[in-house]
């Protein structure tokens, strides 16, 4: 499981990842640098509610 981080400065992973880039990878690996104050978790926007794509049925304006 991968997780998404704000990098909060310089540092050396697979590449140089400067201040304010997002790095993924395995939350159990980087808790050490989350602690340190290197990255900072990111968290994950709510999914919006899926909207009724149904068009509701119109009452007829002649019955009503």
């Amino acid at each position: 499981m991968t997780d998404k981080f704000k990098v909060t400065r310089q540092v050396l992973f697979d590449r140089t990842y400067q201040a304010g880039e997002t790095y993924e990878g395995n939350p159990a690996e980087v808790a050490h640098l989350v602690a340190n104050g290197v990255l900072e978790p990111v968290k994950a926007k709510a999914e919006a509610p899926a909207k009724n794509k149904a068009a509701p049925k119109l009452a007829n304006k002649a019955e009503a």
